[in-house]
Parts: C-alpha cells; structure tokens; sequence
C-alpha cells in the first residue's frame, strides 16, 4: 500500500497542509463562520441538525481553502476548553483537532460571541489564558491570532467603531495584545445573502489578516504527534495493515493522551508552609514541611517526600470548587475530577461528587479546621498539573483539607497503609526528579487497585441491603 497523498484521501482523513484553527466557546458560531470563510456550507452547524443555538457540532471538521495559491486546513474544532466533562467519543474528537494541527498552525481564529465579550469576566479572561498556553505560549500564539466576534447586531455589523464603543477594558487589553487584529462574522439571520457586500468586507477584512501573519509555527505537542504519526504511516505502509477502504488514524492515540493528562492539582495552587508563608504547590521541594491540618487547636505539618508526577505543558480538566472563608471572602479550589478530598466525620470522596449547597468540606481559617458548604461547582481546563505526596497523606490546598491521593476508591486509611511500602522505597533511593509519567513504583502498586475497587463494589451493596 503506497501512502501518497494522492492514493490516502479515502483513508486518511488528515492533511498536511498547515491549519488555521477556529476555537471557541461552544455555541460561539465557529462552523458558521467556516462556511462563511469558504462560501459554500461545507461545515456541519447546529441549525443543520435542528438543536438550539447554545449547543455546538461536537466533531472535528476540516476541509481545504487556498489563500493565494497557498493551501491551508480550515480545522473547526469541538468546544475544546469547555467546562463540561467530555466523554470518550468528545476526547477522540478533541485529539482528532491536535492530529489536524501537527503539521504547523498558521492562525488561530478565537471565536467569540460578543453578547458575553462586551463582560469580559474572570472566568474568560482564564479561558483565553488556558488557550494561549495550550497554542504555544502568549507571545508566539499572540502573534497568530485574529479574534472574530459573532452574534453582533446590525449597526455593530455594518459600523466598526460602533462596534469598538462596546468593547471593555479588559478586552481592549486583549485586543492589544494580538495587535487589534479582529472581524465580525455577520448574523446569517441578518445578513441572509452570502454576496452581501457587510459579509464580503469581513471575510476580506479577514482573509487580508491571515495574509499578514508571520510563518506558521509549532509547539512541543504538536511535533510529538506528527512524529508519532508519521511512524505509524510508516509503519503501516510497510506492513501493509490497512486496506484502502479501512480509516486510519494515525497520531490520534498521542494526541488523545497528551492532551488529557493525569494530575492532582494546577501548579499554582497554594499550600502553606511552617513559617506561615503561601507558595505555589509548583514550587514544593522534597523535605519541606506543609500543613495538612490541626489536631485539638495545634496545626500539624508534613513533609512532602515525593513528587510523583508533574508538567507544565499537558491541558488538564479540574474540578472547580468555589466556597466562601471565614472573612466572607471568596475561595476556589482546583483539583482533577478523580482526586480524593475530605468531608466532614473525616471521611473522603472524589471530588467529582461534590456538590453545591449540599457537600460539607474542611476549610482551614488559619487557625483550625472548620466546615464550609461550597456555593458553586463547575470544570474547567488549566495547563499543567503536580502530584506530591505528604507523610501523613494528607495536604491543605487552597486552604481546603484534600488527600494526596486520587483515582483508586477513596479509602484513606487503606492507601495509607499500602504506601508504606512507596514511603520506606523513597527512604532508602530518595526522589529527585519527576516528569509527566507517574512514578514506576506508583504504577507497580496501581496492579493491587483492584482490591480497593472490590471493597468499594462490596461496600455499595451493603449500603443498598
């Protein structure tokens, strides 16, 4: 089977043109905009499918589109920094936009609607951060990207500085950034004629950009999966295992795995250390001592002995957990959806099963343990991720009591006493250094989960008796 270009189009589903990325919120309109660019309709929308305008095409499409004689991949992606849980079929699509990109990105359009732009708010502003980290770092992504804004009116449409007099002054600072460089999309239920001349002069406005920008660029991810399928390509071809009526998706297990990562906390959660001082759980070396709590009035310590795994590349879903503190002031904890944290009577659960005005946590006031019922529980992605480990098991994170452990059934006393054996290993061949692959003695102890998940199995039927 000769893998050329010409004789894979049936099977492979991947070009290898640079891309030019739409992203966005779910719902945003980046299909629609994809049709607009190309000017047929090509993309799947929502309207296509008869669901509201709040849900978007949950697949990864692409399709070709020449700019100049220069050929690039319009890829449209699923609302990847959405805070809803993905499943599986989500997570394929989500590593089927990285497999689009490995070959380079030439521009990033961020899609935004503008009814939420013009209140730019704190949960945005994390999102746009998260997104450039994710698409190569602030400078170099900010260099690539062109904002578009979607569900504007008509005069907003028709009048660009009409348009600007909307504009907060969180997103001005934004805008500068990426050196104003923004379109409208116009409303098709506005603009119904795709020759109306409002809806040429955009797609022109925006094409003009994309011309402008500066030679593509990759990043780390991006390279690691076009080797990881390029190999693969390779290797099919040799062995000769698929037959031209059979899809291959060569890179898409990498990029799957890269971007789903397996972490504890975001690197710059805060513990507290013997001295009183607050540092980010990112800068935690073996042998400090943080605060893992307090026992009748006398705050305890544990010394960190291991750090199991850790990055600060890999684009992490977080359970977020927003609470109020003793002072009436507002508290937010992230940690990964299958981390274990305490509830009250001492117990513990994943943080998935925490729920709003119902739940009741362990908050430290700075003085002891206290409980605090959360207000509000949502997801959201965040770039990197770090896994330490305490003596005594536990840690206080961002001021709530949380356990050092996540994935197995949340039995504290039990992993306690099976990392005995992990804590007198790291005694006697002391941890230095960690990546993003866990610890191969943690994966070793991983193979008796099972017996956890049995207990807990057991456990659930009892309940129900």
């Amino acid at each position: 089977m000769t893998l050329d270009l010409s004789k894979r189009i049936l099977t492979d589903p991947y070009s290898e043109a640079p891309a030019i990325l739409l992203i966005g919120k779910s719902g945003a309109g980046k299909s629609t905009l994809a049709n607009m660019l190309i000017g047929e309709k090509i993309f799947k929308t929502s309207d296509n499918s008869g669901s509201s305008t709040s849900s978007s095409t949950q697949i990864c499409q692409s399709a070709s589109i020449c700019l100049d004689g220069k050929e690039y991949n319009l890829v449209d992606t699923p609302g990847i920094f959405d805070t809803k849980r993905p499943n599986d079929k989500m997570q394929n699509e989500i590593a089927r936009s990285i497999v689009q990109c490995s070959h380079g990105l030439m521009a990033i359009l961020f899609v935004i609607d503008f009814q939420a732009a013009g209140r730019y708010t704190k949960e945005q502003q994390t999102t746009t951060d998260a997104v450039l980290k994710f698409l190569g770092g602030q400078e170099e992504s900010c260099r690539h990207i062109i904002v578009v804004f979607t569900h504007c009116r008509q005069k907003q449409t028709e009048n660009r500085f009409f348009m600007e007099e909307g504009f907060s002054a969180d997103l001005k600072l934004f805008l500068d950034k990426i050196g104003w460089r923004w379109v409208i999309a116009p409303d098709p239920e506005i603009f119904k004629e795709p020759n109306d001349p409002v809806v040429e002069r955009h797609m022109n406005d925006l094409k003009h950009y994309i011309r402008l920008l500066p030679i593509y660029y990759t990043t780390e991810l991006f390279k690691k999966v076009r080797i990881a399928r390029e190999k693969e390509l390779r290797e099919i071809e040799s062995n000769e295992k698929k037959t031209t009526n059979e899809k291959i998706d060569a890179g898409l297990a990498v990029a799957k795995h890269e971007f789903r990562g397996e972490g504890c906390f975001p690197l710059h959660s805060k513990v507290i250390l013997t001295d009183g001082r607050r540092i980010d759980v990112s800068q935690l070396s073996i042998g400090d001592k943080v605060c893992c709590g307090e026992k009748n009035g006398k705050l305890i310590f544990s010394e960190i002995y291991a750090v199991v795994h850790t990055d600060n590349q890999t684009v992490t879903q977080y359970q977020r957990i927003d609470y109020l503190k003793s002072d009436s002031t507002e508290g937010t904890l992230r940690l990964t959806p299958k981390h274990h944290l305490f509830v009250s009577q001492g117990k513990t659960i994943f943080a998935e099963d925490v729920r709003a005005y119902e739940t009741e946590l362990l908050l430290f006031d700075g003085k002891k343990l206290i409980p605090v019922i959360p207000h509000r529980v949502t997801r959201e992605w965040e770039l990197g991720y770090t896994a330490p480990l305490t003596q005594s098991g536990k840690i206080v994170v961002d001021d709530i009591l949380c356990s050092c452990y996540a994935v197995a059934p949340p039995y504290q006393a039990i992993i306690d006493f099976v990392m005995v054996s992990f804590r007198l290993y790291s005694w006697i061949m002391p941890i230095s250094d960690c990546n993003k692959e866990i610890h191969p003695y943690i994966r070793y102890l991983k193979r008796g989960q099972w017996v956890l998940e049995q207990i807990d199995y057991f456990n659930t039927i009892i309940k129900r008796l």
